[in-house]
């Protein structure tokens, strides 16, 4: 009565169970040695339940005794995996045998009563794919009814809260592309391989991290990067910034290449979100007004928080509607902390206007933008699809 997926999952935890037999004592035994030790999840506060720590380990642990010849068996923790990574990897059975010990590492943390902090991209991926899998089969199959003595929470089931608690990318393991992932040239003039090329992933995640966000420029965040970051951040808040283009976005894609982030709307054109230095000249496209009625959309709804908006508007004076305490759109962004974290850009944003007047945006010579401090401003263009 269930998917094949969820059938998966009970085959494992009943072997799992079979691996660690709970002795019958009386009625008051205390519960199993490895429930005692998924009880201590879920402590101050953490997103992390005993439940939820349970499912993961459940997940994580589905390559424990597979050979060789079950890999392309294995869609759940194979085709998860980014196009370019599949093609660097696919038949490799010696780097698929690496990633199934990753999975049972992180099974036997969990297992232990360790937070599973990713320490590398592998672990990282491992993290996400376990997630994946821990929320698709949550409602089919919840752990306190194969757990005997496990505690419940109140905040079981939040999947987000776990990944914000836990990833270093919140918004789920990035779909990496070929610009990110390619090989690059050092000031030496040596070609080296990415850390974020998949026989890489097992160094450590912060070298890794540091080379991708800075782009080997130590103290500074590379656009490519703080693009990576927008076109996620964009993909965990589609509802309000489809309520931005009036329902009408259909498509939201990544141009890593040229370090912008695609939004296209179904009545004929797509808004061009490029990240730029503020003096950079990225000029005016099709339509500049509609470009800065939607970047100042972008401002108020998607980067500032509302308390950051009323000091904007009226210096949150108490008296005005920017003041009122109701419910606001801004309120609904999810991962506005996790963006700012990650890109560094911590200050709240402004209009960079470049036209003469409200209504007469022929003069600027740049596209209208969004500045977020002195090195780092999203560039919006308005291009016909036509």
């Amino acid at each position: 009565m269930v998917s094949a997926k969820t059938r998966a999952a009970v085959e494992r935890t009943l072997k799992t169970v079979k691996r660690r037999p709970q002795e019958k004592v009386s009625e008051a035994a205390r519960p199993a040695e490895h429930v005692r030790r998924l009880n201590t999840f879920g402590m101050e506060g953490s997103a992390l339940t005993p439940a939820m720590a349970a499912q993961l380990l459940v997940s994580s642990d589905q390559l424990v005794g597979l050979d060789a010849a079950d890999w392309e068996e294995q869609p759940a923790i194979l085709d998860e995996l980014p196009d370019t990574v599949w093609f660097r990897v696919h038949g490799n059975h010696a780097w698929y045998k690496k990633l199934a010990d990753t999975f049972k590492d992180v099974a036997k943390r969990i297992g232990a009563g360790t937070r599973p902090y990713p320490r590398t991209l592998a672990e990282e991926y491992v993290l996400h794919t376990a997630l994946g899998e821990g929320r698709e089969t949550w409602d089919d199959m919840p752990p306190w009814e194969y757990l005997e003595g496990l505690e419940r929470r109140d905040n079981d089931g939040d999947w987000d809260g776990v990944a914000a608690e836990l990833s270093r990318f919140p918004f789920g393991f990035p779909e990496l592309t070929e610009d990110e992932i390619a090989d690059h040239v050092g000031e030496d003039g040596r070609v080296r391989l990415s850390r974020l090329h998949p026989y890489r992933w097992w160094e450590p995640l912060d070298l890794a991290l540091e080379e991708w966000r800075t782009a080997g420029r130590p103290g500074t965040v590379s656009q490519e990067f703080v693009a990576r970051a927008l076109f996620d951040f964009i993909r965990n808040n589609l509802d309000v910034v489809d309520e931005i283009f009036e329902a009408d976005l259909y498509g939201v894609d990544l141009d890593a290449a040229r370090k912008a982030v695609l939004l296209r709307d179904a009545t004929g054109f797509t808004a061009v979100c490029t990240v730029a230095h503020p003096d950079a000249v990225v000029p005016p496209r099709d339509n500049p007004f509609q470009a800065f009625v939607y970047a100042s959309a972008f401002i108020e709804y998607l980067f500032r928080t509302r308390e950051e908006q009323r000091m904007a508007e009226c210096g949150a004076c108490g008296e005005c509607e920017e003041c009122d305490l109701g419910w606001s759109a801004t309120d609904d962004v999810v991962g506005r902390d996790v963006w700012r974290r990650l890109t560094g850009l911590g200050a709240s944003p402004t209009l960079i206007d470049v036209g003469d007047s409200e209504n007469n945006f022929q003069g600027g010579k740049q596209a209208v933008g969004i500045r977020f401090d002195d090195s780092v401003a999203i560039r919006l263009t308005i291009v016909r699809n036509d």
